[in-house]
């Protein structure tokens, strides 16, 4: 820890108070679809929707899925248009509920989005050793992970914009592979190719919907952190409610049309069992059956690219609000300094690196496999906070604009009401199905929940009115 001390306080000598940056609208929106990680999130997530969800049904369950959070992003733009400022959830839930509640909101986002920082860290190694294994470059998993935090920890610490290069590109590389698959499907099938049992009532409320419906909102976490970059864009009032409601309109209808497009490329009859025997291994038997060997390798090689550009995503959004509770003195003041030449929250970025890296390390070097012991609970945990608080943030939209007497119906109350009752629902169905998630019967994992509960009242004992 002196270590760290000290390397934070060698970024201290910054005179700026405030991060600047030159993200635009769809920058802001292209960061965020790389939280989402679309090619990550049909890949790896779709198959066990598929298996142990609804089966065909998944389709109809992510036009669900979409239209909540249309829903949110509506209210959720309003919001951000009505209170200006960085911090996302803490900003919001301290305006509308009181400091302390958005303190104790801020401290979960905090944790939930460190978790999935975590998850993202540990399934980016894997993933990596288990691809570039195939072509014999074999470094374990470790290295690869290694590897991945570094490459985080530079382009953390630098300015927003760097990092925008960087992934803007990787993720219109992903949506361009989606894009290929669907054209191919529906090239040889037609209109078939969108079977219409795939969104019927009858499948979407299948045996397993409960599952469909964790897996679809799950492939969404991130999608509201657009403005935690309020302070980076170039004209905020404007571009980050609408980089919101571009990034979760885009993500939608692409999850939705592929989802629905796979289903008919398999057959609906049949992608159950297909998923339930190729398991993770179901889209990209499609890609190399539908556009060949070379391509299916080549998607497999970007699964590696799509699963850092989401952790990159991820850590900036964990640094912003270590940055911002810093900047209020809920932390300590040092890890609000700006880098004095990259003009990035350089210090929150560090002890974003270095708490991820220890909670990877502590394990492993006790002898227990990460990704079966860490990555299903850090995942798990993660999805229930952001979720939980999505819903939150849905019921301060109808408060906000109830209490200032906001007439308009369908973005201030009806949307957000939608939202809040769905993602009420979802967390209720995470909650209850969390041991699936986990793949654990261990209490203690399973009672993982109860700790964003004790952070959530922490921040709302310690949390002060001050520059809230």
């Amino acid at each position: 820890m002196t270590e760290l001390a000290e390397s934070l306080h060698e970024n201290a000598p910054s005179t700026s108070e405030k991060l600047t940056g030159n993200l635009g609208t769809w920058q802001i929106a292209l960061l965020v679809i790389a939280a989402a990680a679309p090619l990550g999130a049909v890949l790896t997530a779709a198959p066990i929707g598929f298996q142990l969800g609804n089966g065909p049904g998944l389709a109809g369950t992510f036009l669900v899925a979409g239209i909540l959070m249309v829903c949110f992003s509506m209210g959720y733009g309003e919001l951000i248009r009505a209170i200006p400022g960085a911090g996302a959830f803490y900003k919001y839930l301290s305006v509308v509920f009181g400091p302390r509640v958005g303190v104790g909101a801020a401290w979960v986002a905090l944790a939930s989005y460190l978790a999935i920082t975590i998850a993202l860290a540990i399934v980016s190694g894997y993933y990596t050793h288990l691809t570039l294994k195939t072509f014999g470059v074999d470094l374990g998993w470790t290295t690869w992970t290694v590897v991945f935090m570094a490459l985080t920890s530079y382009l953390g610490r630098a300015n927003i914009d760097c990092a925008a290069k960087i992934l803007v590109p990787l993720v219109l590389a992903e949506f361009f592979m989606l894009f290929l698959l669907g054209i191919s499907i529906f090239m040889d099938k037609g209109l078939s190719a969108f079977p219409v049992e795939a969104v019927s009532m009858q499948a979407v409320t299948a045996p397993g919907m409960g599952v469909g419906l964790m897996v679809a909102l799950a492939a969404f976490l991130g999608v509201e952190s657009a403005a935690l970059y309020a302070m980076e864009a170039r004209r905020p009032e404007k571009s980050i409610p609408g980089a919101t409601r571009l990034a979760v309109a885009l993500v939608a209808v692409a999850y939705f049309v592929i989802i629905w497009l796979i289903v008919g490329g398999i057959g609906a009859g049949a992608i159950k069992g297909e998923a339930a025997t190729a398991q993770g291994e179901l889209i990209i038997n499609l890609f190399s059956t539908r556009l060949g060997a070379t391509t299916a390798t080549l998607v497999s090689i970007m699964l590696c690219t799509s699963n850092f550009a989401c952790l990159l995503s991820l850590h900036n959004a964990a640094t912003r609000y270590v940055h911002v509770l810093a900047k209020d003195q809920h932390l300590p003041k040092v890890l609000s300094n700006i880098h004095p030449r990259r003009n990035s929250p350089a210090n929150a970025s560090l002890l974003v690196t270095v708490l991820v890296a220890a909670c990877i390390a502590i394990p492993t070097l006790l002898g227990y496999d990460a990704f079966v012991f860490l990555f299903p609970v850090t995942l798990a945990l993660a999805t229930l906070g952001l979720i939980g608080l999505q819903a939150f943030i849905s019921l301060a939209v109808v408060a906000h604009f109830n209490k200032v007497g906001d007439r308009r119906y369908l973005k201030v109350l009806i949307s957000p009401l939608v939202a809040l009752l769905g993602l009420g629902c979802a967390v209720y169905l995470i909650y209850e199905n969390y041991g699936l998630l986990t793949g654990s019967e261990s209490g203690w994992v399973n009672g993982t929940p109860l700790f964003l509960v004790v952070l959530f009242f922490y921040g709302v004992m310690k949390g002060s009115s001050r520059n809230a």
